[in-house]
């Protein structure tokens, strides 16, 4: 029987919600597995790129704290995995976000999952100095610049968006090569592709049902095959609505398609209504 997938929760978190060290500890004492959080660095105020779901943004995201700061207190309290869902690479200089990843993962004994995504806002990557036409590049790029100063004693880099001269950087990451990279995207061909030249493994940015989610799994697993990948390194972290009488009759079929984490969505909200909500889903963590 293939294990169950952990159960962590995904909460998009800001100085007016449920503060972030509370829902840790609220969360490890209800013995969930990790606590994932988002990144935006900014959000510009005129701005053509339009929210996904043809939705107004919410204001949530103009005011989320950096995630790798809150992680940090996260990891230093509690015992939970920590990691990003999705962290925007393509908005940081890569030698010092290689260098605070690595950080973390080792003050956190090896506690890091790293999610990565191209971001939807293409005037905040922008902002940052980039083409929006580099932006897959620039992302790979960074992620691979990253990853030579996370295995190498001299790391070395150059591409087209950004290099790094023979470096010594230190420290290492606890985890051996490095933490788990996974790249949120949709389903599509492109971006399996993708999957398949450089992640670690798969975040799908939507919140699907298990039935939803296992064609796409499947075509993956085949492009991970075809590819040469080793099967048993696809990893797969899947969001979720926090739907506990839902996901309680899901987690086998999970589990079958080899989905090693759930992230149920927590809403941006205050202890009366996360606590309770913790409490129900709670039910998942007993399993």
């Amino acid at each position: 029987m293939a294990a169950l997938p952990r159960v962590g929760l995904h909460y998009v978190a800001t100085p007016e919600s449920m503060g972030v060290p509370e829902l840790a500890a609220a969360a490890e004492a209800r013995g969930f597995a990790g606590v994932f959080l988002p990144e935006h660095t900014h959000i510009p105020v005129s701005r053509a790129t339009p929210y996904p779901g043809g939705m107004e943004m919410p204001e949530k995201y103009t005011r989320v704290w950096d995630p790798y700061v809150a992680l940090s207190f996260i990891a230093a309290t509690t015992s939970l995995t920590v990691g990003t869902c999705v962290s925007l690479p393509g908005e940081h200089d890569a030698i010092a976000l290689a260098k605070t990843v690595a950080t973390l993962d080792q003050l956190s004994g090896g506690r890091m999952i790293l999610g990565v995504g191209y971001g939807w806002n293409r005037e905040e990557f922008e902002d940052h100095g980039y083409d929006r036409a580099d932006l897959r590049a620039v992302v790979r790029e960074k992620v691979a610049l990253m990853r030579a100063l996370w295995t190498e004693d001299v790391a070395s880099f150059e591409g087209e968006h950004v290099a790094l001269s023979p470096s010594w950087a230190w420290p290492k990451p606890a985890q051996l090569p490095y933490p788990p990279v996974l790249l949120g995207v949709p389903p599509t061909d492109r971006h399996f592709a993708e999957l398949v030249d450089w992640a670690d493994g798969w975040i799908p940015m939507a919140m699907p049902t298990a039935d939803e989610l296992a064609p796409d799994v499947a075509r993956l697993q085949r492009a991970w095959d075809a590819g040469g990948r080793d099967p048993a390194s696809l990893q797969v972290a899947a969001m979720q609505l926090a739907d506990a009488a839902r996901l309680e009759h899901e987690l086998d079929a999970f589990a079958d398609m080899g989905v090693g984490w759930l992230m149920i969505d927590v809403p941006t909200a205050g202890t009366d209504v996360v606590l309770p909500l913790l409490d129900d889903l709670s039910r998942l963590t007993r399993s």
